[in-house]
């Protein structure tokens, strides 16, 4: 990691550089081509930084948001910009396919990849889409007008650094990326459940996998662990309680109700260039107060096949 500061007036500036640890498929108006953009970044900042201000009040926290990442009647407290991304090379190639998993109704197997990128590849022609591949780098420069906000803003840019990504699919461990000697996340948060998605006293981090040479395996074993917890929790071709944990399900043919489920998986790269993986469960009070609790048992009990898988 990089550091400078610079002082003029009220302004400080801090700079990163950055590594692709796991292809990341980051795009603008046209999808098929990937570029790095300031927009997406600082989308996916905005939402760790909601996960990580451990504000209760919906109300309060979204205007502590709108004075910190701007609104329509105000500018934002800080502005962000891309460096060195002469050396980013797109590419329109197909990943590794991952360990091979069965498929529910087939008589055919499946890599994990190829499983965790559903909606990014097509099953026929396979990756349609240009991605930033593992290994690639840039830089990112934060420029503060405001020092009150720093503190709070680069926790959350730590805590997306930590355990997110950024583009398509990275609540399935595409995008995630690495910085040297990032600051770890406090999972001693004693705050309850929100209403969005945010820490809290039921969040886990599953960070006890297996050390692996490439992202593809670290990302194909806890992909492999998500989806068997996912299918330990009923009978095949039954979808009530995994439709608790995320909607939409293809195969129940309803597409028109959506949540995202509250498991981030993500890809560290270690500092003697292995890689290894980790999920971490973030919870949140479930929107439909009626199925709250039946919405924590299935959790409990997929966290309980993600902790025995994750022993190894």
């Amino acid at each position: 990691m990089t550091f400078y500061i610079s002082r003029f007036k009220n302004m400080n500036s801090v700079e990163f550089d950055l590594e692709v640890v796991t292809p990341m498929f980051l795009g603008g108006a046209n999808n098929f081509e990937a570029e790095l953009r300031i927009p997406s970044i600082k989308g996916m900042l905005r939402f760790w930084w909601r996960a990580t201000c451990g504000i209760a009040s919906l109300n309060e926290m979204k205007g502590k948001e709108a004075e910190i990442f701007g609104a329509t009647e105000k500018k934002a407290s800080f502005s962000m910009q891309i460096g060195n991304s002469d050396k980013i090379e797109p590419i329109l190639r197909n990943l590794p396919q991952g360990w091979k998993v069965p498929v529910e109704n087939k008589k055919f197997k499946i890599g994990t990849i190829d499983y965790l990128a559903f909606g990014i590849r097509d099953h026929k022609e396979g990756y349609t889409r240009k991605h930033i591949p593992s290994g690639d780098s840039f830089k990112i420069k934060f420029i503060f007008y405001d020092k009150n906000h720093q503190k709070s803003i680069l926790e959350a840019f730590y805590a997306l650094i930590n355990n997110g990504g950024i583009g398509a699919k990275n609540r399935n461990g595409f995008g995630s990326l690495c910085l040297e000697n990032p600051k770890k996340l406090d999972f001693s948060a004693k705050e309850r459940m929100k209403g969005y998605t945010a820490l809290s006293n039921k969040s886990i981090l599953f960070n006890n996998f297996k050390v692996h040479e490439k992202w593809e395996d670290a990302l194909s074993e806890i992909g492999l662990a998500y989806r068997a917890a996912r299918l330990s929790v009923e009978k095949k071709h039954n979808y009530d309680k995994r439709l608790l944990i995320a909607k939409p399900i293809v195969q129940t043919g309803n597409s028109q109700e959506r949540h995202a489920k509250p498991y981030f998986l993500h890809v560290n790269k270690l500092d003697n260039a292995k890689f290894q993986g980790q999920i971490l469960f973030m919870p949140y009070q479930y929107y439909q107060p009626e199925k709250r609790n039946e919405y924590m048992q299935v959790c409990n009990k997929m966290n309980k096949k993600i902790a025995e898988l994750s022993k190894g």
